[in-house]
């Protein structure tokens, strides 16, 4: 009996574990699933969830030059933004509560807000910014505020104030202040700032740009709802103050082209290229953005993030300046200018030079080595320095190179020679007697620029002493209307077709003279065009472009800075094709007429004529004034196999063969030579001269496929100098014996 009920006793204990563990065994297998297996789905039944998508910007193509120098790189950032997308669903109070933790974590490390609100102190000692409602964008944000708000436009700061703190719910249902001093002055600034500037998922609210790592991890720590940090590239330009009117800036938008942009689906706060190779190839440098999904929870707490689309890097793009090449065509324009105002005596000496440009262009492509335009300035510097800059007499910002709209002078008696001969108006051998003064006309009877007369001159000797009666007589014989149709056939008056914005020209004639309302057009304003006077103008780089048609028997190249692109990676690299624009009618034969007088040139010219390497060249003194004149001077070099045309215009410069130093000095800078056109031994470097570049550069020459172009009205009007309109220029006036031959003295006159 005993027995029976120990057996009993002892199933039932056994039952009763089994039942317990099983149990156990399925709470546990619940807990798993709850915690582990299907958290998303209690979560998705608990909590709500909000989604946003935000912009992760492509990192934006470097720029290089042609012997691969980086030139603008880009350096990593961070943003720190308000993010639109999140405090769309938060109450008032819990915006402020944003804010006022990003106040706390600001005022511990890095300062202030940046906003537009009109009011400076704290509560109750507030009063208005005065200087900040000089503003213009701050006083009209601020009195659109009020009438929308139906506040009186008298109304006192801290009237105002205490309307705010209200408005904002700045008081908890006791009355009392949540937020004082500093905080409470940050919340008021920030949320009216987010309610007149548009804020928006576009158009976020910039707490820190270039914020430092120290800054991001203080708000990620201690404010991190409703916030976004966003990774961007900063430019960093690796010459600092060189080449900067080529390369040029990058920034938010323009107003006057928004529109535009946001056709091409750029975003309200996207970066662009303001000015320069940023701007010409922004289409190349830009990339394509990304996008990644944030998931948060109610509070704003991130519960994950997704990249949905990829962000793709813009293209490196390689120029076809050297920069190298760039550095000592600024620095001989810088000391050629201050060269020429330390020797002059008086103003038309050259004691009111202080700006010119230099271009550098290979005659055989259309590639430009060198756009120098001085006085330049400094990208790095160039926020800090822009009221300086702007309100600069000099005009810094100015690019003389492609937007300098300078008389030609004699320069442009090439040109006309050339049309001279593929007319059949003049030969090689026809000769013109320069007695000192063109007496064709009764009534108007110009001086030849040597009052003494060359005697018979044919073109080449022309050409060689820059004899204005010469020119006069085929001026006269050809007509305004054949030479100005044959100089737009070598691109006087048109675009070169560079990427960069840029000035066409002028040709003087009927027609311009008609646009612009200046008169009747004369015999004598004939005449004068003809030496590339009256309303003649050229910018430095179609000077240049000009030449390398003449010397290429009439082939005209598209100038372009644009040398190849490549993938960011290095990958798929493209070459820039070289591309004819037209094609000029002009033999080898008087081709070679033109290049035997611009050798002759150079013999004449006194800054030349200790220069031993072969050149051909040109001067130009184009009169401004009564007072004034330009010097001009353009070059090819070799003379037997030109790779590089040289031009240089340097303003009040007083005559043509004072810019003859600065294009001597590129050129022997290209070619390894000394001051006086010597080759230099390749491991020495020639002493330094006030004036004389002389390190020797690497130049390459590779295949060229792709081009853009960006042509661009002219920007600066054109105006008749005294004395060119049709009327006689005065010979020196201190010449009692007939001088050696400087035909640069006054050789455009």
């Amino acid at each position: 009996m005993r027995n029976k009920k120990k057996k009993f006793y002892t199933s039932g204990l056994f039952i009763l574990g089994a039942v317990f563990l099983a149990v156990c065994f399925i709470y546990i297998i619940r807990l798993v699933n709850m915690q582990i297996t299907g958290v998303n789905k209690y979560i998705s039944l608990n909590t709500k969830t909000y989604s946003r998508y935000e912009t992760v910007q492509a990192v934006r193509g470097e720029i290089y030059d042609r012997n691969g120098k980086p030139l603008i790189t880009n350096e990593y950032t961070n943003t720190v933004q308000l993010s639109y997308n999140s405090l769309k669903n938060y109450t008032s109070t819990g915006k402020n509560g944003v804010i006022a933790q990003l106040s706390f974590v600001l005022e511990d490390y890095y300062g202030d807000f940046t906003t537009h609100f009109p009011v400076t102190g704290t509560y109750p000692h507030v009063s208005y910014n005065e200087e900040a409602l000089e503003n213009s964008v701050t006083k009209n944000r601020f009195k659109s505020f009020l009438k929308t708000n139906g506040l009186d436009e008298d109304i006192s700061c801290v009237d105002l104030f205490e309307w705010l703190i209200d408005y904002y719910g700045l008081k908890n249902k006791n009355g009392a202040y949540i937020y004082e001093g500093r905080t409470q002055y940050d919340v008021i600034a920030v949320r009216y700032e987010l309610d007149t500037m548009n804020f928006s998922s576009d158009n976020p609210f910039i707490v820190k740009e270039e914020a430092p790592l120290k800054l991001v991890t203080a708000i990620l720590e201690r404010a991190s709802t409703g916030i976004y940090i966003e990774k961007e590239w900063k430019r960093v330009y690796n010459y600092p103050g060189l080449a900067s009117h080529i390369l040029g800036r990058v920034g938010k938008i323009p107003a006057d082209e928004i529109e535009k942009y946001l056709e091409m689906g750029y975003k309200y706060d996207a970066i662009v290229g303001i000015d320069g190779a940023e701007h010409a190839f922004e289409e190349l440098l830009k990339g394509t953005e990304g996008q990644v999904k944030i998931t948060e929870d109610e509070y704003g707490g991130i519960i994950s993030t997704e990249t949905v689309v990829e962000p793709v890097p813009g293209r490196n793009v390689y120029l076809t300046i050297d920069i190298d090449l760039q550095r000592a065509a600024e620095e001989q324009l810088k000391a050629n200018i201050d060269k020429i105002v330390n020797n002059a005596t008086d103003d038309m000496t050259g004691k009111l030079a202080d700006s010119g440009a230099i271009s550098a262009v290979d005659p055989n492509t259309g590639q430009v080595y060198a756009l120098a335009s001085y006085p330049s300035f400094d990208l790095t510097t160039f926020t800090e320095d822009y009221s300086k800059l702007v309100n600069d007499e000099k005009r810094p910002l100015f690019n003389r190179a492609l937007f300098g709209n300078y008389a030609p002078g004699s320069t442009f008696k090439l040109g006309v020679s050339a049309a001279a001969l593929t007319c059949g108006v003049m030969t090689g051998g026809s000769s013109v007697e320069c007695i000192g003064v063109y007496k064709y006309y009764n009534d108007y009877q110009p001086h030849c620029w040597y009052r003494y007369g060359h005697g018979d001159v044919d073109l080449k000797k022309a050409l060689g002493v820059s004899c204005n009666c010469y020119y006069y007589d085929v001026g006269r014989r050809l007509g305004i209307e054949a030479m100005n149709e044959y100089c737009t056939t070598l691109g006087l008056g048109q675009y070169t077709g560079i990427e960069l914005a840029e000035s066409n020209g002028v040709l003087a004639g009927p027609v311009y003279y008609s646009e612009k309302n200046l008169g009747v057009w004369m015999p004598g304003d004939t005449l004068q065009a003809a030496i590339g006077q009256n309303t003649n103008a050229v910018t430095p780089l179609q000077l240049s472009m000009y030449i390398s048609t003449i010397i290429n028997s009439g082939t005209r190249y598209k100038a372009t800075v644009l040398y190849k692109t490549e993938t960011f990676s290095g990958a798929d690299v493209q070459y820039n094709q070289t591309e004819i624009l037209g094609e000029a009618e002009l033999s080898d034969e008087h081709t070679l007429l033109i290049k035997q007088g611009m050798k002759l040139s150079q013999e004449g010219t006194s800054t030349l004529r200790k220069y031993k390497f072969p050149i051909g060249s040109k001067t130009g003194t184009a009169q401004t004034s009564k007072q004034n004149n330009n010097a001009v001077f353009t070059a090819f070099a070799p003379y037997d196999n030109p790779e590089i045309v040289v031009s240089c215009v340097i303003e009040n410069g007083a005559a043509g063969r004072n810019a003859a130093t600065s294009v001597a000095g590129v050129i022997s800078y290209r070619f390894g030579l000394d001051e006086n056109g010597v080759k230099l031994p390749e491991e020495t470097e020639a002493p330094e001269t006030e004036a004389v570049v002389t390190k020797k550069p690497t130049a390459t020459k590779p295949p060229v496929t792709e081009e853009v172009n960006t042509p661009v009205e002219d920007t600066e009007e054109i105006t008749v100098p005294d004395g060119e309109h049709g009327e006689d220029i005065e010979p020196p006036e201190n010449e009692d014996s007939p001088p050696e031959n400087e035909e640069d003295d006054l050789d455009s006159a």
